[in-house]
Parts: C-alpha cells; sequence; structure tokens
C-alpha cells in the first residue's frame, strides 16, 4: 500500500510541476561563455543563438575583465559596456533583437567574440 502511495504522490506532483518547467522552457535556452583562466580568451568564441536566448559569461580568470560592443559593427553604432568583470563574476543578458553582436575586453582588446542571434 505504501508504494502505491508514494508512486501517486510522485506521479501528481510531477503533474503539479511539470508546467513549470514547460513556462521556463518557452523563454528561450541558455548557453554559456567563459573566459578562460590566463589565455585571454573567451570559450567559445563565437556562438549562434535563438531570440529570446540568454547567454552566461563566467570570469575563471584571475583578472578583471571588461566586455564591450565593437562601436560601429553590432546593432548601435556607440561603444557599449556590457559588464565589468571580476574574477568569478557571472554576467548574463538575454537576447530579443537579431543580428550580429561582436565584441571584445575593453581592457585586453585581443579578447574577442561574436554572438549571432538568428530569426
Amino acid at each position: 500500500m505504501r508504494k502505491i502511495v508514494s508512486l501517486l504522490f510522485g506521479v501528481t506532483a510531477a503533474f503539479i510541476f511539470l508546467p513549470l518547467f514547460s513556462v521556463q522552457g518557452e523563454e528561450g535556452t541558455a548557453h554559456e561563455i567563459t573566459i578562460i583562466r590566463n589565455a585571454f580568451k573567451l570559450n567559445p568564441p563565437e556562438i549562434t543563438i535563438k531570440i529570446g536566448d540568454t547567454i552566461k559569461w563566467t570570469n575563471t580568470d584571475e583578472r578583471k575583465h571588461n566586455l564591450a560592443s565593437i562601436p560601429g559593427s553590432g546593432p548601435t553604432d556607440e561603444l557599449e559596456i556590457f559588464s565589468v568583470m571580476e574574477p568569478g563574476a557571472v554576467y548574463s543578458h538575454t537576447f530579443q533583437t537579431p543580428g550580429e553582436y561582436p565584441y571584445f575586453c575593453f581592457i585586453h582588446n585581443q579578447m574577442t567574440g561574436k554572438i549571432t542571434v538568428a530569426k
């Protein structure tokens, strides 16, 4: 009898919580980009995502990095600082507009990346 009650409770809980997970999935997918420790590189350096997807950058380096747009080559012509990332910091952004978003580290300009948001 206990097994049947446990099974019914589990099935009931699944039906209650399943819609919550479905709704979250409709918002988009989360993608990760890592600032590689002692390498001045992003992994991956380029990524293609869909509208509504989120990019999460994680700074695993011992240095501070400033993520910024490349002026004149993205959705705006102006320089935009996305985030000042101390060691261990995490920064997330959800993309709602299709296009190419090239960016770089304002401190270490050899660190470049590009996010392409597909329709």
